[in-house]
């Protein structure tokens, strides 16, 4: 049984009961579920994830003054809750406050976003790291009835403004293109081993960056970025083979072969969604173009390297 499955039987089987038969209008007024830190809120735990911060918990959130007046009644019914279920326990770390309990929807966003309510201008929604955005939106609502919160969740799963996707993925061609089109074959002419390391690792980050884009979903943190990216299931095998092979290999030919097959996959894309026209491969020339498309002033006049 995985986090999610195991959040979601606790609430059903033994929370909500209990929620119900103490103070049923909480349940009314509130949001519940499991969003937030953690593999298990991605889908993505395994073994290895139930070593730390793994356990029996859910979120539940609430309006800001709604908190002040139920915050007692809920933490009452909270401790009420048996500590152990299915042979697992409640969560035990020094973060569980911050990941399981009781929320005020407002300081829940803001945690995340630097925002208490939304909608948000496109230069604030730019400055939220993607990692953060991925956070706030994963997971699972089990109940859904703090409209709210509800309206907030859907206004950042709706995806980034067509100008902030533009200046991000305007900024990660540009790095592909640095990293893996030109930094790479240099370094690897030089032998210099710890340049291709990193020269590898910009242009896989960029890489990743772009498909997330493509996709519409928010990249997350980045020891889950490339699972979750296989999860979605967006892209064909042979493309996470290509990547494989790439992040594999340590021969020249091979790496200046495979950065230039990703690098085109990606440019194909952009011509088959009109976004770029230019038949270059070098896709410098597409973060060019997709900036001077641009329209807010703001995020245009924003350096070609900036955004992510």
């Amino acid at each position: 049984m995985n986090g999610m499955e195991l959040s979601k039987k606790y609430f059903y089987d033994i929370a909500y009961p209990i929620f119900k038969n103490n103070c049923p209008e909480i349940l009314d007024l509130c949001s519940i579920g499991l969003v937030g830190e953690g593999s298990e809120c991605f889908g993505l735990d395994d073994e290895i994830s139930k070593d730390h911060d793994f356990g029996l918990g859910f979120c539940i959130w609430l309006k800001e003054d709604d908190v002040k007046i139920y915050k007692n009644r809920i933490n009452s019914v909270l401790e009420k809750l048996p500590d152990e279920f299915l042979g697992y326990k409640k969560v035990e770390s020094k973060l569980v406050d911050k990941r399981v309990g009781l929320f005020s929807l407002e300081d829940f966003y803001e945690k995340y976003t630097s925002a208490r309510k939304f909608p948000i201008s496109d230069i604030d929604f730019l400055k939220i790291p993607e990692s953060f955005l991925a956070t706030v939106t994963n997971g699972e609502i089990f109940l859904d009835n703090c409209k709210l919160f509800s309206d907030y969740r859907k206004y950042l799963l709706d995806f980034y403004p067509e100008d902030v996707l533009r200046k991000k993925l305007a900024a990660y061609l540009f790095q592909m293109a640095q990293a893996g089109q030109y930094n790479l074959k240099r370094s690897l002419d030089r032998n210099d081993i710890s340049a291709v390391f990193f020269a590898k690792a910009e242009f896989m980050e960029a890489l990743l960056g772009v498909l997330f884009l493509f996709a519409k979903v928010y990249m997350p943190y980045y020891k889950l970025r490339y699972k979750r990216l296989a999860q979605i299931n967006y892209y064909p095998r042979d493309l996470f083979e290509d990547m494989n092979k790439f992040m594999e290999s340590n021969h020249k030919k091979d790496l200046v072969y495979l950065s230039e097959k990703l690098s085109i996959y990606v440019k194909d894309i952009l011509k088959y969604r009109s976004i770029t026209k230019s038949n270059d491969d070098f896709l410098l020339a597409h973060a060019i173009e997709v900036q001077n498309s641009i329209i807010n002033p703001q995020i245009k006049a924003i350096n070609l390297v900036k955004g992510n």
